[in-house]
């Protein structure tokens, strides 16, 4: 019988979603989903796994022609990644679809202020795998714990108003796995696929990856002190370009920052800064893996 996967949080800051008028008056799922799968993306990476970049030339496709010689799901999936897997790509389409409800059960959902419960409805559409829930429950804590969900959370305090923040008003049920058996099943997958490895080995060095993130849920930082940080990148990375975010997040009401850079030298550079700025009890992304 296919199940159903709930999350039960409430809004800390109002939620942007969008739609077809570019407000955000009625929740759209896609939005949502898009988050969680990103997150999913950036953890699968800081586990050492590939996940492709869904918009980018490189991405995944199913194999059509595997799975007619076969008529075996898996052998279309061989070179496809664990995101892909989940989430869905060319010729394959997602395990789950996501349908918001409000604390009642109504359909009815605006998260457009704070105080809001409402539960993520991941149902099954195809079987999922044990490790593909783990991965999926434990993209929502990143987001719950220390990060944040839907669109305009790059607005920065104070002048613009957070987006983007919410709390658990339930605990997040958990397969029973370890994070070195998720590691473990993300490395079977690579191995029996030479052309993930390949793909690996050629992943654009941007895309981001949990090892390189930094995380603070004590304080938040003005527009001054984020310019400080991303001055702490000569390659302009963090400050991005038009069409490109800016890495730094920062969250007014919710007292926290996030970020993540390229590679461990301007990770440790980014470190450097907040240290200098009198900034402490940054997490950085090896920390808050160990916490899975």
């Amino acid at each position: 019988m296919p199940r159903t996967i709930t999350v039960n949080l409430q809004t800390v800051t109002p939620i942007w979603t969008g739609d077809v008028d570019r407000t955000s008056d009625q929740v759209r799922e896609t939005g949502l989903m898009g988050s969680v799968r990103w997150w999913t993306e950036v953890l699968i990476r800081g586990l050492g796994g590939y996940a492709c970049d869904p918009t980018g030339d490189d991405r995944c496709a199913f194999d059509e022609e595997a799975f007619r010689r076969t008529g075996q799901a898996e052998d279309g999936l061989r070179d496809v990644c664990p995101a892909c897997r989940l989430f869905g790509c060319t010729g394959w389409s997602s395990k789950l679809r996501l349908v918001v409800t409000d604390g009642q059960g109504g359909y009815e959902v605006n998260l457009n202020r704070a105080g809001v419960p409402f539960t993520m409805n991941f149902f099954e559409l195809k079987p999922t795998l044990p490790q593909e829930r783990w991965l999926l429950i434990k993209a929502v804590w990143l987001i719950v714990r220390y990060g944040s969900i839907g669109g305009k959370t790059p607005l920065k305090p104070p002048g613009q108003p957070d987006y983007g923040l919410v709390v658990p008003v339930s605990p997040l049920r958990l397969p029973r796995l370890t994070r070195d058996q998720v590691s473990t099943w993300l490395a079977d997958l690579m191995a029996a696929s030479p052309p993930l490895q390949r793909r690996q080995e050629r992943a654009h060095p941007d895309w981001p990856d949990l090892r390189f993130f930094f995380f603070n849920d004590k304080t938040w930082l003005d527009l001054g002190k984020i310019n400080e940080v991303m001055r702490s990148d000569s390659s302009g990375f963090l400050s991005g370009r038009r069409g490109v975010s800016k890495k730094v997040f920062s969250f007014q009401k919710g007292n926290r920052f996030w970020g993540y850079t390229r590679d461990e030298e301007m990770l440790d550079g980014v470190l450097g800064t907040l240290q200098r700025l009198g900034i402490r009890d940054t997490r950085t992304g090896e920390e808050v893996i160990s916490e899975l």
